[in-house]
């Protein structure tokens, strides 16, 4: 009897634990893109290859539950088709409250193109929630700030920040680029918005490696060590952002919802904010109506903002535009240098093809598979956020 329990418990602990064993191909990661995530899960791959680790910062984003009601379990895999992989060990860590847990895992044995992978279990319903990332071939270079990874993709002008990774004995050459890059396409757009393959740095000049330094000018950085390598570090520096606040740049998200006089009495409005309400308020017909769409649709370009920003503003980006008119999708699926999102809900169904296309500013900057049978379906959506019922 004793060692039938044995079985029935071992049994029973075996069959918990490969419930979890999913193939990240088959996993629906709409929850990256849902700002309703009671959870926030950053983590980052940093150092030099063979001696990287995983930093990472596990908190609450409900304040009636604790971090402990979660479990954040992680592992290396080879593939997305692998439904498990190799146990990590227990971080180090840095901090470990209700609030908010940091730590740092070596990654000694982690090879090149292997999967960092967290499962998210709360331990309540037993639900799961998988994140990963892909391990570089290279050096992984990374701003430091306060001794820690900066897991933004921009950051704040002036703020103070180390570019570590770099081989400590060289400097880190700068380049500048204050480029206004264009606005993403329409889905249905025969050409897409296309950056010059060679773009003119504004200033270059050069910092030290690992010591702290500020930015005092808005735009796109790349850090180099060797510029005849497609090897560096590309930031933006922002001021107004995430969130907008500023009138003068409240006036470029507006193209995906206007037409083009409109734009042009926007843009010619800079800090007049009377001139620019009027605008608003001639788009969607009443006060009341220009409030919801302005609260609706600039928290939209503040999200896009939070999860795409690139070598462009997040806003300005294929998925960013995608996110901010038709919402975040009820699917995303990522089968190899795609990810698909899906929409089944009351104001659009259909579905929409991203394709990896890395650069040296973005190795994980994606572009919408365009398509004219896109067109009804976008001019019904921004017809809607015109009329803000959003």
């Amino acid at each position: 009897m004793q060692r039938y329990c044995y079985w029935l418990l071992t049994f029973f602990i075996c069959l918990a634990e490969n419930s979890y064993a999913q193939p990240l191909r088959d996993v629906n990661f709409s929850y990256l893109y849902d700002q309703g995530l009671e959870f926030n899960l950053v983590f980052t791959v940093h150092g030099t290859s063979g001696q990287q680790q995983l930093y990472f910062e596990f908190s609450s984003s409900n304040p009636a539950r604790s971090t402990n009601e979660y479990s954040v379990q992680w592992e290396l895999r080879n593939s997305i088709n692998e439904k498990d992989g190799t146990e990590l060990p227990e971080p180090k860590w840095l901090s470990n409250t209700a609030e908010k847990k940091t730590g740092r895992i070596p990654l000694e044995n982690a090879a090149p193109e292997q999967l960092v992978v967290a499962k998210v279990i709360l331990s309540a319903s037993r639900k799961a929630w998988y994140f990963y990332k892909t391990i570089s071939q290279e050096n992984t270079l990374s701003l430091f700030q306060n001794n820690l990874p900066v897991t933004n993709t921009f950051i704040r002008v002036n703020e103070p920040v180390a570019a570590n990774g770099f081989d400590q004995n060289k400097p880190i050459a700068v380049s500048l680029y204050k480029t206004d890059f264009p606005a993403a396409a329409p889905p249905f757009a025969t050409s897409q918005a296309r950056v010059s393959p060679v773009i003119k740095p504004d200033s270059t000049f050069a910092i030290i490696p690992g010591q702290p330094v500020q930015f005092s000018e808005l735009g796109l950085y790349l850090l180099q060590q060797d510029t005849a390598s497609a090897a560096g570090l590309a930031f933006r520096v922002e001021d107004d952002y995430p969130k907008l606040g500023k009138i003068e740049t409240l006036a470029g998200p507006m193209i995906y919802v206007c037409e083009k006089k409109e734009m042009d009495k926007l843009r010619a409005a800079k800090g007049d904010k009377l001139l620019f309400d009027k605008t608003i308020l001639s788009i969607t017909g009443s006060t009341e109506r220009a409030k919801i769409f302005m609260r609706n649709y600039f928290r939209r370009v503040e999200q896009a903002n939070q999860l795409f920003s690139s070598y462009k503003e997040g806003w300005k980006t294929d998925r960013g535009m995608m996110y901010i008119i038709f919402g975040p999708p009820e699917e995303v699926y990522r089968l190899g240098d795609r990810e698909v999102w899906e929409y089944k809900n009351n104001n659009f169904k259909g579905r929409f093809i991203f394709t990896k296309s890395s650069t040296l500013f973005d190795p994980d900057n994606y572009v919408l598979i365009r398509d004219r049978k896109f067109t009804d379906a976008w001019y019904a959506m921004v017809d809607l956020w015109r009329k803000a019922r959003f």
